[in-house]
């Protein structure tokens, strides 16, 4: 009787946890919580070399990819994918070298980050047939700007996987006056918490250019990854989930150990009406973008910050209009400028100031946010429209107005792009041209959906793949700033620094092939400021850099390649519900420390 009596409640012990699990959602099945936001405009390409060109992606991005540091909400670089690094300087072998050992994490396929991970994304960024402007971020490295440049083969490049988790980058030699080393590793580090420089696989990325298009042919590093991606107009979503991978031991650590949150649900058929009233009644917990028809009203309820970015319309020197190059005539991009009416602009987005120059608000002078360069350079440009100097610019360069017409492209996505175009086109009108607005709008990706290895769900961004090419008349951009350094943006625009793709297919007289240095992607050269910016990668003194840089800034915006509008802001609306969000110097958010209040009642039924 005993014996039955004893199996009897080893029997209902066993059930219990089926038990309750039948009466509660509540069960060791779950992972945690399910929070409904709206983080970002919908995002086509997750490639986070791509995301500088749109503020959203960047946002998402962010989630997807881990740096090796990342830069606090105050501006301090603390330690992320890095567990340690030691610096060894020895001037009679003139060998500079940083040994960086990374923390141990994993791919969101289970796949260890490896040192050869950092080292294929870096030489991705320096091929010379890469597109990207982060590649002068990673110049301090010896034979960089020589590889990036075409002088050096890519092997060339002098950085090491000495084993997985063990990095070795050797710097180019920098010497102040009394011959003592003068490298700036603490702003090499600071560069290295931009997300353009995350580690990537390179058998992901090499599998095909629409790698970062679709879950099934991406991984990520960073604390979430994407678990589905849907374009049905029906079910336009998007749904991040905690990868269980991220900074974690998966046989000892719990399963929140370094990400809270199991997923973050984004829901595209929602208007704007839609999601401000599922915002206010307690059905989305975060808004990351905040409708443009309701920022005026949420404007004093909103937390905002410097978004480090400056939206700004590039005009391609290049282009033929009206048969002559139009936008190549130094006066009529004056006169495009100061016809502008930035304060009238800035208002109408309400998260934004009107752009005085074009490094924005935020970025370092020296080495610290103590001083911002912004500040100490002051305002350069008026933020109120002068039509009479502007037709005076015209009139003194023979140019007609109305004998022109041009378009300015930009995402039909991006309705506050779309309203900025329109404004600007409006106040161009005014001047005499023939202004339209392109509003470009992304397709079906169908090059590779017949193959069992791609999903044809995709879409492609046509207006970034246009505007990286150089195939635009006038393009409506936000230029996010990659670091907190000023000559992350200013070095763009010099010869040898603007991180474009070299044009190899070309010949000399005797047939043989040579390179052409790229020029900023408007089409921009100007020795003097090449000068400007060459000296100032040379200079030891930080205080003196901070000066040609500044420098540089003025005679840039007198020769007006790109016409600043406005200095942008990031704004959100948290509900009391979460807890625990944190931010990113950048104005990213950092949703891995999140807690929702009584998250159990949000779980959905499965």
């Amino acid at each position: 009787m005993t014996k039955r009596i004893i199996a009897f409640v080893l029997c209902v012990i066993m059930l219990l946890p089926c038990l309750v699990s039948c009466g509660s959602k509540v069960n060791d099945d779950m992972r945690g919580a399910y929070i409904t936001m709206h983080l970002a405009d919908r995002v086509y390409d997750y490639d986070p070399a791509n995301a500088y060109n749109n503020d959203s992606a960047l946002k998402v991005a962010s989630l997807l990819f881990m740096p090796l540091f990342r830069m606090t909400e105050n501006g301090k670089v603390e330690k992320e994918l890095v567990k340690s690094y030691t610096i060894k300087e020895d001037v009679n072998s003139h060998e500079y070298k940083m040994t960086v050992t990374l923390n141990n994490s994993c791919w969101s396929d289970g796949t260890p980050i490896s040192a050869n991970d950092v080292v294929f994304a870096w030489k991705r960024i320096l091929d010379v047939e890469s597109t990207s402007e982060a590649a002068p971020l990673l110049y301090p490295i010896k034979n960089a700007k020589a590889v990036k440049e075409g002088d050096l083969s890519i092997d060339a490049l002098q950085i090491y996987a000495i084993n997985t988790k063990t990095l070795e980058i050797f710097f180019e030699e920098k010497l102040d006056a009394k011959g003592k080393p003068a490298i700036d590793y603490d702003g090499f580090i600071r560069n290295l918490t931009s997300y353009a420089l995350v580690p990537l696989r390179e058998i992901i990325v090499s599998r095909t250019a629409d790698w970062a298009k679709k879950p099934a042919t991406m991984v990520c590093s960073g604390p979430f990854m994407i678990r589905r991606v849907s374009y049905a107009k029906e079910n336009n979503s998007l749904t991040l989930e905690r990868n269980p991978y991220y900074l974690r031991n998966k046989e000892k650590d719990a399963l929140d150990k370094s990400v809270k949150p199991y997923r973050l649900i984004i829901d595209y058929t929602l208007s704007a009406d839609d999601i401000m009233a599922k915002y206010e009644s307690g059905e989305i917990f975060f808004v990351g973008e905040i409708p443009l028809s309701y920022r005026e009203e949420y404007k004093n309820k909103a937390e905002i910050s410097n978004a480090l970015s400056t939206h700004t319309y590039y005009l391609n020197e290049n282009a033929e209009i009206g048969g002559q190059k139009l936008f190549a005539i130094k006066e009529v991009r004056e006169a495009l400028s100061l016809a502008i009416d930035r304060e009238a602009i800035a208002e109408a987005v309400v998260f934004a100031k009107a752009a005085t120059a074009l490094i924005p608000y935020g970025l370092f002078e020296t080495e610290s946010a103590k001083k911002d360069f912004r500040k100490v350079g002051g305002d350069i440009l008026s933020t109120s429209a002068d039509l009479s100097a502007a037709k005076a610019k015209l009139s003194a360069a023979g140019v007609n107005a109305s004998s022109y017409s041009f378009r300015i492209s930009v995402p039909a996505y991006d309705e506050v792009h779309v309203m900025i175009a329109e404004m600007v086109a409006e106040a161009w009108n005014a001047l005499g041209f023939r202004v339209s607005v392109e509003k470009v709008n992304v397709i079906v990706n169908d090059d590779l959906g017949t193959t069992n290895e791609i999903p044809a769900d995709i879409r492609d961004d046509i207006f970034l793949e246009r505007f990286v090419v150089g195939d635009y008349e006038v393009a409506g951009i936000d230029l996010i700033s990659y670091c907190t350094d000023a000559f992350g943006i200013l070095s763009n625009f010099a010869v040898g620094f603007s991180g474009q793709a070299m044009n190899m297919g070309l010949k000399d007289e005797n047939g043989q092939p040579y390179y052409i240095l790229p020029t900023h992607i408007t089409g921009y050269e100007n020795d003097a400021y090449t000068a400007l910016i060459e000296k100032a990668n040379a200079t030891t003194s930080l205080s003196e850099r901070a000066k040609l840089l500044h420098e540089a800034e003025t005679m840039l915006l007198a020769d007006m390649p790109v016409i600043p509008i406005l200095f942008n802001e990031d704004a959100y609306l948290e509900r009391k519900d979460l807890s625990g969000t944190d931010s990113t110097y950048y104005g990213t958010r950092i949703f891995s420390g999140t807690k929702q209040k009584n998250w159990e009642k949000y779980v959905p039924e499965e």
